[in-house]
């Protein structure tokens, strides 16, 4: 089965951003969550960490993983 615009772009997001999975939905916004092993902790969740995030476009969606990131970082466990 030939790729789709869409699953190319996916393949690309999730190759860039490994711990996460990307999709479009049937409202045609982008949609990423996280897939790793580590789950966020108490105070990443408290802080605003999301394990969804949500764009219009793939660029915009690559920004917001790029955000989410930081912000676990900013908070992981042994970081000071």
């Amino acid at each position: 089965m030939p790729a789709t615009p869409d699953t190319t772009l996916i393949t690309q997001i999730e190759a860039l951003f490994p711990g996460w999975g990307a999709w479009r939905s049937g409202t045609l916004r982008w949609w990423a969550f996280r897939t790793s092993a580590e789950p966020l902790t108490i105070e990443q969740l408290r802080a605003g960490c999301r394990l969804l995030v949500q764009a219009d476009t793939p660029a915009e969606l690559c920004t917001a993983i790029r955000a989410e990131i930081e912000c676990a970082g900013r908070l992981a466990p042994g970081r000071t």
